[in-house]
């Protein structure tokens, strides 16, 4: 199980371009900036096309999501999905179907499939 102190490392040793903005004392120190920061890269990554590095992002954060601590899996929930704005657009959706592993997708898609008329 991959506790919410280690997130910082685990995305460093998966991006390590995200580097510079983990590594500020503000950002190092708060899960939920790390997991925007994070966020930022993945939606830049939409933008720019770059459909593999896209893809990976989402692997990781699937991987935690099923293997993080409560808080962490909360963190991903309420952070990092909430700040991808991927949902803006249909070619956002598009991706999401698509590259996203099932499970990220599944939360992904819940507050989105419980929302009231």
């Amino acid at each position: 199980m991959t506790s919410s102190s280690e997130t910082a490392t685990l995305l460093l040793e998966s991006f390590p371009e995200l580097g510079a903005e983990l590594q500020v004392p503000a950002t190092r120190q708060s899960l939920y900036r790390q997991l925007s920061c994070f966020a930022t890269f993945t939606r830049e990554a939409a933008e720019a096309g770059q459909l593999a590095l896209l893809k990976r992002c989402f692997e990781v954060a699937d991987r935690l999501l099923r293997q993080g601590d409560a808080y962490l899996a909360r963190a991903i929930e309420n952070v990092y999905l909430h700040c991808l704005h991927l949902d803006g657009s249909t070619y956002g959706n598009q991706l999401a179907r698509q590259l996203m592993p099932a499970r990220l997708y599944q939360t992904y898609q819940y507050p989105h499939t419980t929302m009231l008329p």
